[in-house]
């Protein structure tokens, strides 16, 4: 008995030698995503929600921010990894030599060059702007977000109707309160990404879409966007992260109201019927194709350089890296099988 006891002894102070000497579970490292409170990151609202980023062995931080302004600032300075926004500030923050790095849209139709769906006008009820008759902008007040997508997208439908920016006044308006400034008559047309264009609809009584997209020199998809570091050190884990985003835009696609109502919960102070109606025709394809450069080139960019928001034209090819998106298609099909093939002279390497 008393040898019996000795070797069962032993045998458990073997056993919590090994268990001291064993690895420790190393717990994955956070991926930090900063996302704006709009209507095209339903997507990934519902990834986070239904799981699919843990399914693939992600743990996702999420950083809400005002603007693309403050989500490339964020980049640039190393405390996101990860960011969604418009195109206007990430090719701004390219120009100005940060390590940006495209890597798949949000908003997006991958076989569209022009694109502005995603920017909407809306007037107040005596606003005095008809949607035949654009002209009657001249000498309104716009509320718009300085520095993100409306800008230019003003610019872009202003210089269509033989006008400048100098023919307007520009309202600097922060999304959240594009419904006031309305309301308040601060301003006339407000001009603004999803879902705030809905939310003046829905909330400022007598409030009417002057135009929807429309902006024949705008070349406006959403960014999913990381940095040359994060590449570098994280290529398995930008992998995983574009494989359940693609499989949250694919959920989404078919379930707009419950993305909706998940949105809710993500966007302070919008309510699903709002946002309901800000996803009902919301192009969402993180696919990137030749479109998405030659619009860059042909559209946004010479659209920044006249605005002076940028010195001078630059290649943006450099800042696009395809090999995420295309992994995620190989990876899993069903995510893109309800979306148009893109032509092979519109597809990039």
């Amino acid at each position: 008995m008393q040898r019996r006891t000795m070797l069962g002894a032993c045998a458990a102070l073997a056993c919590a030698t090994l268990a001291l000497a064993a690895p420790a579970t190393v717990a994955a490292e956070p991926l930090r995503v900063a996302v704006t409170t709009a209507a095209e990151n339903a997507p990934f609202f519902s990834a986070v929600e239904k799981g699919l980023f843990a399914k693939q062995g992600l743990d996702v931080k999420v950083e809400m921010m005002p603007s693309g302004v403050e989500i490339s600032n964020a980049l640039a300075s190393g405390s996101v990894d990860v960011g969604l926004f418009g195109t206007y500030p990430f090719l701004t923050a390219v120009s100005r030599g940060v390590p940006l790095v495209l890597i798949g849209h949000t908003w997006n139709n991958a076989l569209n060059n022009p694109q502005s769906e995603v920017i909407s006008m809306v007037g107040r009820a005596d606003a005095g702007v008809s949607p035949s008759d654009l002209k009657q902008l001249k000498g309104k007040k716009v509320g718009v977000t300085r520095g993100a997508g409306g800008e230019p997208y003003i610019a872009g439908i202003l210089q269509q109707e033989g006008m400048t920016l100098n023919d307007v006044t520009l309202v600097n308006t922060a999304p959240s309160s594009m419904a006031t400034a309305l309301a308040n008559k601060d301003a006339d047309v407000i001009v603004a990404w999803e879902p705030w264009p809905s939310a003046a609809l829905t909330k400022v009584p007598g409030s009417y879409k002057v135009l929807y997209g429309g902006c024949k020199s705008c070349y406006d998809a959403g960014t999913l966007v990381t940095t040359k570091d994060v590449i570098a050190k994280r290529p398995k884990d930008l992998a995983a992260f574009v494989v359940a985003y693609a499989e949250g835009q694919a959920w989404v696609r078919g379930h707009r109201e419950e993305a909706a109502e998940i949105s809710t919960r993500w966007i302070p102070g919008m309510d699903a019927k709002t946002l309901t109606l800000a996803l009902q025709a919301l192009p969402l394809d993180v696919r990137m194709s030749k479109n998405t450069v030659d619009g860059f080139k042909e559209h946004s960019i010479p659209l920044l350089v006249s605005q002076k928001r940028i010195p001078a034209a630059f290649d943006p090819t450099p800042a696009i890296d395809n090999q995420f998106v295309a992994a995620a298609m190989k990876k899993d099909p069903s995510a893109f099988a309800d979306l148009k093939p893109l032509p092979a002279d519109k597809q990039l390497p």
